[in-house]
């Protein structure tokens, strides 16, 4: 029976953000019965519990590589490393590229410049990629072509973690969430696909969007599928008062459109679980937010290289210190059992962010 469990909201951009805090509650051995996911955070969470290479820690440092060296950013502000073109020409495009994509992914530049290049180089062939996209397109992207790069959907048919993934179906107009058994890539496209950025994701007929516009925790299904949990542990990133500033840029207006009306949502879905379903629940929240520094604000929802960096080394810290004050019951083993292993994952930690 699941008596604790995990929730990863959606919120794309602080992706590394709630990722550095994963691998703290990893390297401190924190054990949940079952993960809830919607938006982004599905594919946080499958990284986490099925990841392609077999190592969570790898997987979820190289999100920082989603960033953008922050001399290309500042000229050419958008992150075409994870937004691409949508259509059957781009999709054999990125195949017949995928040869040089893989040893460019093997390249790990040691400096600013040779990150300035390597990323200069992943720009060209973006941009070169053709599209069918019309006016008549139902999304500006595609739908997230690299998640079989790094999940193994197969070892989610192995017994483990239970973790959901929801998604809503547009065409019966209802919440789905997929169990661990029946959450495939295009499980995770749906919960992934956010009007207007991506189409709407077929599946057996039906269409489906993100389920997290509607229900940005997954609460209501988690409580319905588990009634027996204690203990509910989430990321909190809720606060959008703080979040609200002059835009610097029509891209970055655009992308404060979207995240601060699902912290909102978030904020509303914690009450209302709380009112309603909260009794006899222990709900734990990891200050995520609370942790970037004032003047480091405007820019959180940058995608430079080193926003994410400094995101995920926030997360880590601050996900460090909340398990060890409030979660050391829920580790696997006895903190002193790990703590020779502990200064050892920081040094690799900081070693691993300080090339950005």
């Amino acid at each position: 029976m699941a008596k604790t469990a995990l929730i990863i909201s959606g919120g794309a951009p602080n992706a590394t953000l709630v990722a550095g805090a994963l691998e703290a509650f990893h390297e401190l051995g924190l054990q949940f019965d079952v993960i809830s996911t919607a938006g982004a955070g599905a594919l946080l969470g499958l990284m986490y519990l099925a990841p392609k290479n077999g190592d969570p820690v790898k997987t979820l440092r190289g999100l920082q590589e989603m960033g953008i060296a922050d001399f290309l950013y500042r000229a050419f502000p958008v992150n075409f490393k994870v937004f691409n073109k949508p259509g059957t020409m781009a999709d054999g495009y990125r195949q017949m590229m995928a040869p040089l994509q893989t040893m460019l992914a093997q390249w790990q530049p040691q400096d600013p410049l040779s990150q300035t290049l390597k990323d200069a180089t992943q720009l060209g062939i973006a941009s070169a990629c053709p599209s069918d996209m019309h006016s008549r397109s139902l999304g500006l992207c595609a739908h997230a072509p690299f998640v079989e790069d790094v999940i193994d959907f197969a070892q989610l048919q192995q017994p483990g973690t239970a973790i959901w993934v929801n998604a809503y179906n547009l065409s019966q107009h209802e919440m789905a969430n997929w169990p661990r058994q029946k959450i495939g890539v295009q499980q995770l496209q749906a919960a992934l696909s956010f009007p207007l950025l991506y189409a709407p994701t077929e599946i057996d007929g039906d269409f489906y969007m993100e389920g997290a516009a509607i229900d940005c925790l997954n609460f209501k299904d988690l409580r319905k599928n588990h009634p027996e949990l204690e203990e509910i542990v989430i990321f909190d990133l809720l606060g959008a008062e703080k979040l609200l500033r002059k835009p610097k840029d029509l891209y970055d207006a655009w992308v404060m459109s979207i995240i601060t009306p699902l912290v909102e949502i978030a904020r509303d879905d914690v009450k209302i679980f709380e009112a309603l379903h909260g009794e006899g629940i222990t709900l734990h929240k990891v200050p995520l937010l609370e942790a970037v520094p004032h003047e480091a604000l405007p820019d959180v929802f940058d995608w430079s290289r080193s926003n994410l960096t400094r995101l995920y080394q926030l997360g880590y810290h601050t996900g460090k210190a909340y398990a060890q004050q409030h979660l050391t019951h829920l580790y696997v083993s006895q903190q002193g059992d790990q703590s020779a292993g502990t200064d050892c994952h920081e040094r690799q930690l900081a070693r691993s962010t300080q090339s950005s």
